[in-house]
């Protein structure tokens, strides 16, 4: 039985917004000077907003009215992403025998499934939607459609949205809401993963694991509100993260026979500028590494699911995998939890 590999990953996002635009449309309301104070040290410039504020304002919107046109706008998205990994591995939509989904942010039933007939896939490809899970979210679904491909033999994709600009939430803003409105952005990402054949260059997917830390599970929550998504994050988060990524990824390493030594490169969750600095620091992270989270973060903020397939991604086009060579994928949600997942070069 072949490996599960993948062989290409699209990225897209809707138009960007400033950053510093973004404070000043907000600068007036209470605690707005808190969320311009947060901007300026986030080291996020841009990011993505399907619904952009300063031309249509979502604060006032019902969860309704915000679930509604976040799911349109995830469609859209998902469909931008997923035609252009397609286009970039040479598959028709009808050869897809998966589409596996995952979101946090535009759940619904149907939902981002529907996407299987609007891409023009088979009548009998099959499709599973997966979610909320947040910002981890990545890598199970990484570690389902292997298990999934390695079955069946076919070519599958595997799709991450999250949108967070219909999920504006009104004023007061304390410190932590500032982060909040600051970290989060919009984007899509899709994987295309095949069996493993000669001829195929890519990542084999060798292996997955995680581990949770409940006692740190309100530190990091994402609920739906009366005004759409209601999202805890503890100024914690980064230090509760560092203290844990270090045990399960020396382990997932183990029982491969490897070592931290043996990883040619990291793709690390873009989940904030703090959050990167301590799991770097943890793991003693290569600089080349964590440099493309930097620069994802810094261009589209932290778009949840999609954000580490976007740097997987930019990693597979700056520095190959050599087969042979290894990289690991890490995410970081809420649990509070760490996955991460074993790839090799082919």
């Amino acid at each position: 039985m072949p490996p599960a590999r993948i062989t290409h990953v699209a990225f897209a996002a809707p138009p960007q917004l400033k950053m510093d635009e973004l404070a000043t449309f907000l600068r007036d309301d209470e605690g707005g000077g808190a969320v311009g104070d947060i901007v300026r040290n986030s080291a996020i410039e841009t990011k993505g907003m399907a619904v952009n504020p300063l031309v249509e304002d979502p604060r006032a919107w019902t969860t309704a009215r915000r679930m509604r046109r976040g799911l349109t706008e995830a469609r859209a998205l998902g469909r931008e992403a997923v035609g252009r990994a397609l286009e970039r591995a040479g598959l028709r939509p009808d050869e897809v025998g998966l589409l596996i989904t995952t979101t946090t942010t535009a759940h619904s039933a149907p939902g981002l499934e529907a996407l299987v007939h609007e891409l023009g896939m088979g009548p009998d490809t099959e499709f599973l939607s997966l979610g909320p899970m947040g910002c981890y979210a990545a890598a199970p679904t990484l570690a389902a459609c292997r298990t999934w491909v390695e079955v069946h033999g076919r070519p599958a994709v595997a799709l991450c949205v999250d949108l967070f600009s219909p999920h504006l939430q009104p004023p007061p803003y304390d410190k932590e809401q500032a982060v909040v409105l600051t970290l989060f952005g919009d984007g899509a990402a899709a994987v295309v993963m095949r069996p493993g054949r000669e001829g195929i260059a890519g990542l084999d997917v060798l292996d997955s694991g995680l581990v949770s830390v409940p006692r740190y599970a309100e530190d990091l929550q994402v609920h739906v509100g009366d005004s759409g998504m209601d999202i805890r994050l503890a100024p914690t988060m980064p230090d509760v993260t560092a203290a844990a990524v270090a045990a399960p990824t020396d382990a997932l390493l183990a029982r491969n026979g490897l070592t931290r030594g043996d990883v040619t490169w990291w793709a690390v969750h873009p989940g904030g500028r703090r959050i990167i600095d301590r799991v770097s620091e943890e793991l003693d992270l290569p600089e080349e590494s964590v440099a493309e989270s930097r620069a994802v973060m810094r261009e589209y903020g932290n778009t949840a699911a999609p954000a580490v397939l976007a740097v997987l991604g930019r990693l597979m086009d700056a520095r190959p995998l050599r087969p042979g060579e290894h990289g690991v994928v890490m995410a970081f949600g809420p649990g509070a939890t760490v996955w991460s997942v074993l790839l090799r070069g082919a």
